[in-house]
This record gives C-alpha cells, structure tokens and sequence, in this order.
C-alpha cells in the first residue's frame, strides 16, 4: 500500500518522515528542479518522486490507485479540488483524498467529492484544546506488532467521549479491548466492564477497526453505521427521505436489495418504505440496522425507547444520531408503578439517569430522560404523537412478538406513525 503526497508543501519534508515508516510514499511535484533539492535533501528508501502535474491524467496512469490509501495535497484549493475531481469522476478513486492548507475549500464541494479537509490553524487549535482539556491520549506500542496502527493504547481522561461507558457500548467490528491497565493493576475485561478516567486500554484488531475505535473514544466521532457494515442498501427508497439519509450516512456504496438485503456483503444498514419490511426485519432477523420510512425528516428529534432486552447497541447508535443529524434525543423508560418496580428496573433506571448525564457532560449532547408509568406501547404511541421525526428501537434477531408473546418493538415498530430505526443486539467482534 502506498500514500501520494502532492506538491512540495511547508509540511512535506516532516509528513514524508512520518508517513514513510508506516507507508510507501509516492510525492508528485511539476517543478523538477525542486524536487531533486528536495531528494538529495531527505533521500527515503521507500520514497518515489513522480514529476509533472497532479491534473494530468497521464501521470496518473504511472500509479496503481488500488494500491493507494490516501492522496494528500499540498497544493492550492482550487488545483486540490480539479485532482479530487479528476480522481473521483474521471478514475474512479475511492480512498481518502486529504487537503491540507490555511484555507478551506467551498463546503459543498467538500461533500461531493469526499474530500478530507486539514487546516493548520484548527489542528493547532484541537491540540491546544486536547492539552489544556484532554479528551485522552493515544499511543502506538513501540515493538508490538508492525507500527501500523494495529496495537494502540488509550489513556481515558474525564472528557473522553467513552468515560464510564461499558465495553459493550464501544464495540467496534476489527477491534477489541484485550487488556485494561488501572492504578497500574492489569484487568481482563468483560463486555459489561465500566470504563473509568485514568483507565489505559490496550485495542487491538484492524488497523481500520482500530482507528475508528479511536475516534469514536477520544473525539466522539460517529460510528454508525460503519459498525455493522461498510455499505448501504435499500429498496425502492429513492424519495427525498432516502435522499436525506444517504447524504447523512458515511458508507462505501449504496446498492438495490429487495430480494435479499441479508445477502449483500458487508451492509450496515437497510433502507425500506414498504411497511411489509418491518415484518421482515423481525421474522428474518436482520443483524443491521433498517430505516423504515415514513417521510418524517429531518430527525430533528428521535425518540429512543428503552424497553428492550438489546439496548447496549440501541443508545451508542441513538448517540450517534444526535451527532449526525443534529438531533435531540429523548430516552424513553416505561416501567411499572415506583412502588412494584423490581430491582432491576430501579438500576435500569440509575443507569439510564448516568447514560444522560454522561453524554451532556462530555460531548454537549442534548439528551433528555423520559419516565412513564404503565404499557410500554401505549406510553411511546401515545408520546409520538408530538414533536418526534424518528423512533428508535431495539431488537434481538430472532425474536418476534406471538399471540401470547407479545413483543414490545415488533409492536412499536408495527404501529408506529414516525419514521423507525430499528437496531439489532449482535456480536460485532469479528
């Protein structure tokens, strides 16, 4: 695998030392004269130097973009933007394409052509923040493994994303935490250890897997649906709510999948209209998300309710809500009467008041608890019929309501007249 650098930037000669331990590097640059200073200056064994320009399609034939991970470019916007373009439209590139520079890019053109965008002064800006607040610390065993991000340790801070969240809640697929390091103690971890500041966790796995792990614990990034799956499916949803939602969504591909979405490879979310699939979802026991559409976007207020067996995946991915769409989530926790609930409805409870302040405290999102008394469907129903875009729920695949079994999210999901994320209890380390 190899990284392209573009343009003899400020930052190149540092990026070059850096990337090349974990990379092959490839650097274009038009001005020969000054590439050959720059050889002789910082000679790289695993360096090539391409001369000529990046927005010549010619130059591009000498690459093999397969074997590519990542494009990043020193150059100006407005060439880094004619390279993205000739790249995504033109070749058909699908890594990353990162600009680094002072100046932005227009935003629009930023989402069209996925591109990274890097600025100096906000990277300077993060760092600052992260010494002076601390979100965690991140290092890469020296030694262990092969350097490329396979093997990581995190030092959990009091503003980490992650702290006091259990294990579960922080599945990642390729990623897993072997070893938990407290007041120097080493600890093996179960699924339902609680995470705590000071705590360093040894993750291991892909380094793909490891990465998003990272970014989901010390800087709150979004996960879903990239947890389950890489890609998309849908059927028959092409409608400005589907629209909305793969604008939103970070996937690799959407594809069409009304006979078998199960059969897709590698999806992590399902897309449908027809109030058939919600049938489906349960009876065939979908182990990915599924949107169920009912033309209630934007999701400016989701509805997460709490009366499920599988609700260690249903809040990570209502959090993840809140972050992409810009939502405000209210957790909802129908139980009986204070007076009849059993023991373990009272710690569900004392957990989900935790779970809320949490989430304020360390990444400013607005969520809110909701307790009702009574019938779990009755009470969500009842509470739909005021400010909320989308009901979230979860399920365990497999498990479906019956004449005398009656299944609370089946129900729900059933009769519910909003938008429904449906979000399974699976095993995700794989």
């Amino acid at each position: 695998m190899s990284v392209i650098l573009l343009g003899l930037g400020r930052y190149v000669e540092e990026i070059v030392e850096v990337v090349s331990a974990i990379s092959d590097v490839v650097l274009v640059e038009r001005d020969e004269a000054r590439l050959r200073a720059f050889l002789e200056k910082a000679p790289v064994a695993n360096l090539r130097a391409l001369p000529g320009s990046a927005t010549d399609v010619g130059l591009w034939k000498e690459v093999d973009l397969e074997a590519t991970e990542a494009v990043i470019s020193f150059l100006s916007v407005e060439a880094t933007l004619d390279v993205a373009r000739l790249l995504r439209k033109a070749l058909g590139y699908r890594g990353k394409i990162v600009h680094v520079s002072k100046a932005r890019p227009d935003p629009q053109a930023v989402r069209e052509l996925d591109l990274e965008v890097v600025s100096i002064p906000e990277v300077l800006g993060a760092i600052l923040r992260n010494l002076l607040q601390g979100q965690g610390i991140v290092r890469y065993p020296v030694g262990i493994g092969l350097r490329k991000g396979e093997v990581v340790e995190v030092l959990i801070t009091e503003s980490s994303p992650a702290v006091y969240a259990r294990l579960r809640e922080l599945r990642q697929p390729g990623a897993r935490v072997a070893l938990v390091y407290r007041e120097g103690n080493p600890i093996l971890p179960r699924a339902d250890f609680r995470v705590q500041p000071g705590d360093r966790l040894l993750v291991v796995g892909d380094p793909r897997g490891v990465e998003i792990f990272v970014g989901a614990v010390i800087r709150g990034e979004p996960t879903f649906p990239r947890r389950f799956g890489s890609v998309g499916a849908l059927c028959r949803a092409e409608d400005e709510e589907a629209l909305y939602l793969k604008e939103r969504l970070k996937v690799r591909d959407w594809v069409e999948a009304c006979e078998d979405p199960k059969g897709v490879a590698e999806v992590g979310v399902f897309l449908a209209r027809d109030r058939d699939w919600v049938r489906r979802a349960f009876q065939e026991g979908y182990p990915f998300p599924s949107f169920h559409l009912r033309g209630t976007h934007p999701y400016r207020s989701v509805l997460v309710s709490a009366n499920t067996e599988a609700l260690s995946p249903l809040l990570a991915s209502a959090m993840d809500l809140a972050r992409i769409f810009g939502s405000e989530v209210y957790v909802l926790f129908v139980s009986r009467l204070e007076a009849f609930m059993p023991p373990e409805e009272k710690e569900l409870l004392e957990n989900l008041k935790l779970l809320v302040e949490r989430a304020r405290k360390t990444s400013g999102l607005e969520v809110h608890l909701i307790r009702k008394e009574g019938n779990p469907v009755r009470e969500t129903l009842r509470l739909l019929k005021g400010k909320f875009n989308l009901l979230a729920l979860g399920y365990t695949p497999g498990r479906r309501t019956a004449f005398f079994r009656p299944y609370v999210p089946q129900l729900l999901a059933q009769a519910s007249p909003v938008s429904t994320l449906l979000v399974p209890e699976v095993n995700l380390e794989r």
